[in-house]
C-alpha cells in the first residue's frame, strides 16, 4: 500500500512537472506530410513526416510582455551609458581644467620674467613696454581660460553626481 502511494505521488509529481514545463515553454513544429502539405502544430510531427523547423517560445509571456521587457532592458542600458558618458565628460573637463591652470601658471611665470628682465629701469620699461604688455595680456587670457575650464569642470562634475544631462545656460534675470 505504501509502495503504491509513493508510486502515485511520484507519478503526480511527474505529471505536474510536465504540465509546468509545457506551460513554461511551447514548441511550434513546422513539418510536411506525405502528401506535401505544410503543417504548423504544437505537437511533434508523426515519424514519417519531414520536419522543417522547431521554434521554442515562452508560453506564459505574450508578445507585448516580451516587447516591454526588452524595452525596459534597453532603457536601463541607455541610462547606464548616459551615466558613464556624464562621468567621462566630468573627468575630461577636470583634466582640461588642470591643463589650463598649468598653462596659466606658466604664462604668469613668463610675464613676471619679462617684466623683471626688461622693466628694471624706467628707460628699459619704456623701450620694452609693448613686449611686457603682450606677455601680461597673454597671462590674463590664460587666467580667464583657466577660470572658464574650472567652471566647465564644476558643472560637468555636478551633472555627473545628479545624473542629469547637459543643461542649457540659464538666462540672466
Amino acid at each position: 500500500m505504501a509502495e503504491t502511494a509513493r508510486t502515485l505521488g511520484l507519478a503526480g509529481l511527474l505529471v505536474a512537472a510536465a504540465a509546468l514545463s509545457a506551460f513554461a515553454q511551447t514548441k511550434v513544429y513546422t513539418w510536411t506530410d506525405a502528401r506535401g502539405r505544410l503543417h504548423l502544430t504544437d505537437a511533434p510531427p508523426p515519424a514519417e513526416a519531414r520536419l522543417q523547423d522547431v521554434v521554442e517560445a515562452e508560453a506564459s509571456e505574450g508578445a507585448e510582455e516580451l516587447r516591454l521587457r526588452r524595452l525596459e532592458k534597453r532603457r536601463q542600458e541607455e541610462r547606464r551609458e548616459a551615466a558613464e558618458a556624464r562621468e567621462r565628460r566630468a573627468r575630461e573637463a577636470e583634466e582640461a581644467a588642470r591643463e589650463a591652470i598649468r598653462r596659466a601658471e606658466e604664462q604668469e611665470r613668463r610675464a613676471l620674467e619679462t617684466r623683471q628682465r626688461f622693466g628694471n629701469t624706467p628707460s628699459r620699461r619704456e623701450q620694452f613696454k609693448y613686449r611686457i604688455r603682450a606677455e601680461e595680456e597673454r597671462a590674463a587670457g590664460a587666467r580667464t581660460e583657466a577660470e572658464q575650464a574650472l567652471e566647465r569642470a564644476r558643472t560637468a562634475s555636478e551633472e555627473a553626481r545628479r545624473g542629469a544631462g547637459p543643461r542649457a545656460p540659464e538666462a540672466a534675470p
